[in-house]
């Protein structure tokens, strides 16, 4: 099920735009064959996602995900590092790989099988940085914030 969430603050979301997105997470859904995934938008809002999110509170990992990569930041900046623009966690059953693209919002894909983590890596890196295209010309076209 395909899902896109049209109330964003910082971009002006086109239909267009709107199905290139999901045309990018559909495509690294299937090509690493992943469970879901999803984008979640810098402010920890769901941007969109891919796949089956049955018993998944998408809403509380997109907030969750945006807090972590916020507390990365704090915690590379005490090692020396710009950022870390990646993160992976692995369960019994399932892991997440998480990855930051360039306008901050965080691209997550959901597996199974941690003999793919490789592949998720390659995969997602390359989603992301079409994904970060797509988000810098919407971000482009929005109207200047208010006073």
């Amino acid at each position: 099920m395909a899902v896109l969430n049209k109330l964003l603050t910082n971009v002006v979301l086109t239909e267009a735009s709107m199905a290139k997105m999901q045309r990018i997470l559909a495509t690294l859904l299937r090509d690493v064959d992943a469970t879901a995934v999803v984008l979640v938008e810098k402010s920890g809002q769901l941007l969109a996602l891919e796949g089956d999110t049955k018993g998944i509170d998408t809403v509380a990992v997109a907030s969750l995900v945006s807090g972590s990569f916020s507390s990365s930041r704090a915690v590379a900046k005490l090692i020396g590092e710009n950022d870390f623009v990646s993160m992976f966690q692995q369960g019994e059953r399932t892991s997440i790989y998480m990855s930051a693209l360039d306008t901050r919002d965080v691209l997550v894909v959901v597996f199974v099988d941690p003999a793919k983590t490789g592949l998720v890596k390659v995969h997602i890196e390359q989603a992301a940085k079409l994904l970060t295209n797509e988000l810098q010309a919407l971000m482009g076209s929005a109207p200047d914030p208010l006073p």
